[in-house]
């Protein structure tokens, strides 16, 4: 089975932790420390050894920001976490924050006083997360102070060991383009911009231009290492060499260095006199300080990522096909076994895999099945657990979104059922007619050039704002070919 249904968290350990924390920042000087959910990565998916933010308040959404004071704390969540957050986490502990109402600098403007130090670890918030914030927090005489040792890992003595899975290939079939080709095209755009090496620092991206695969971080087949990628072509590897074989680096072909991860720094600083490229809203703020002067560049990697091939688009749809058929067997099952009652979200859940794997070519899960029924289906990222499992009962709604990782492609489907034949709820109706009024005008949208996302995204709410109704979270995203939702 891919997916856990136990309970890893008690929240009473959160008072102990946060006071092992609280007392390690004093030893540092430190009066405010931020414990982000991001690792060294900046992913959504991150290993044990990187869920820093689950293990002080057992807050165990995707996304997050703990804020550690001497006499307060806080947990700043996004609208798919503001019922979850509050069910996981110690609340005499942490004031659970919904970040829509209050923005992390609006919070430290109203709790900082003035000659302060809010300390961080540089390599968990990005260079443009540090800088906003530099420039929203308008506190009299606070300092930003990067923290030599995160006083949370000090703590964490029991914090599992860095991922070290095998680094697989992803056939240039599937793929499309080989590696050398990808790296060529990028080493072009590294020229157009009068540079000499861009620093990649997103492992889905290191997995694109490398054709590559791992599995370091749950449900995403991701390698955790960055790379750095020259003008003509070559690329420098921050990875231990001892995880790529011989078979690795043929298929990924010339041009190719291995250089150890505690090497990266002493790596980069003699490439002093180089003019690197560098990501200013998905790079470590600790980089900076790695490779001196840098230019801001987003990263090169990104657009011809989305581009599919004519491989990877033919890889979706076999991908999609399959998982539609094994979602439509489930859905039939569903139809005649949970009216009968006694079905449980595990129950479901348990189900929806197992007809994935009859499939015969799953990977794995591309993250935790979301199994909600009645109060549960509410939560956004609901996850369940042998503690909050609960029966379906007739009449409810079931929420179920869920995934799958296959060799040619990924897939994210949400469904909501009614449980048996009975009338669902008008305020159900009501909001799910004008769930679909924004659908169809969305679909139907014809727009010029340049138009963003965020001005279509109005489009899907307006039926809902004309009742004065909304969602609290984005409208939607996209799903890579055998990467990550």
């Amino acid at each position: 089975m891919y997916q856990s249904f136990e309970d890893d968290f008690d929240p009473q350990a959160g008072a102990p932790r946060l006071a092992e924390v609280r007392a390690h920042m004093v030893a540092a000087g430190l009066d405010v420390f931020l414990v982000p959910r991001e690792d060294a990565y900046m992913g959504e998916y991150v290993p044990a050894c990187g869920e820093r933010l689950k293990w002080l308040t057992g807050f165990g959404g995707s996304a997050g920001i703990a804020v550690v004071m001497a006499d307060h704390a806080a947990l700043l969540v996004d609208g798919r976490y503001v019922l979850q957050a509050p069910q996981q986490v110690d609340t005499e502990c942490f004031e659970i924050v919904p970040v829509m109402e209050t923005r992390l600098q609006d919070w430290l403007n109203s709790h900082v006083l003035p000659g302060q130090t809010i300390g961080f670890d540089p390599m968990l918030r990005t260079l443009n997360q540090i800088t906003n914030l530099q420039k929203g927090v308008t506190v009299k005489d606070i300092t930003f102070q990067p923290a030599p040792e995160n006083p949370l890992d000090k703590a964490w003595r029991d914090r599992p060991a860095a991922p070290c899975a095998p680094v697989t290939m992803q056939s240039d079939d599937l793929a499309g383009r080989t590696s050398l080709e990808k790296r060529q095209d990028i080493a072009r755009l590294i020229e157009d911009r009068k540079a000499d090496a861009f620093l990649l620092t997103q492992p889905e991206s290191i997995a694109w231009i490398l054709n590559i695969r791992g599995g370091d971080v749950p449900h995403t087949p991701f390698v955790l290492s960055y790379g750095l990628i020259h003008k003509d072509g070559r690329f420098d590897w921050f990875i231990d060499p001892e995880r790529v074989s011989r078979d690795v680096l043929s298929h990924i072909g010339n041009g190719i260095s291995l250089v150890a991860p505690q090497d990266m720094a002493g790596h980069l600083e003699t490439l002093a006199d180089h003019i690197l490229l560098l990501d200013p809203a998905t790079a470590n703020y600790g980089f900076a300080d790695m490779v001196g002067d840098y230019l801001n560049s987003p990263d090169l990697c990104a657009l011809p990522k989305a581009c599919k091939t004519e491989a990877e688009i033919h890889g979706a749809r076999e991908a999609h096909i399959r998982d539609g058929a094994a979602l439509c067997a489930f859905l039939h099952w569903f139809d005649q076994q949970a009216p009968k009652g006694g079905v449980s979200e595990i129950d479901a859940a348990k189900k929806l895999e197992a007809f994935r794997h009859e499939t015969g070519q799953l990977k794995d899960l591309s993250f935790d099945t979301i199994s909600g029924s009645g109060p549960n289906g509410a939560i956004v990222h609901y996850r369940v657990t042998e503690t909050t499992n609960r029966t379906m009962q007739p009449g409810e709604l079931y929420l179920v979104d869920s995934g799958g990782q296959y060799y040619d492609g990924t897939t994210d489907v949400t469904r909501t059922v009614l449980v048996g034949g009975a009338t669902p709820p008008a305020d159900a109706m009501a909001a799910f007619t004008r769930v679909l009024k924004g659908h169809i005008a969305l679909a139907c949208a014809r727009f010029p050039k340049g138009t963003d996302g965020v001005m279509l995204d109005a489009l899907a709410r307006a039926p809902l704002w004309e009742a004065g109704l909304d969602f609290d979270h984005g409208t939607g995203h996209g799903v890579g070919a055998y990467l990550s939702v």
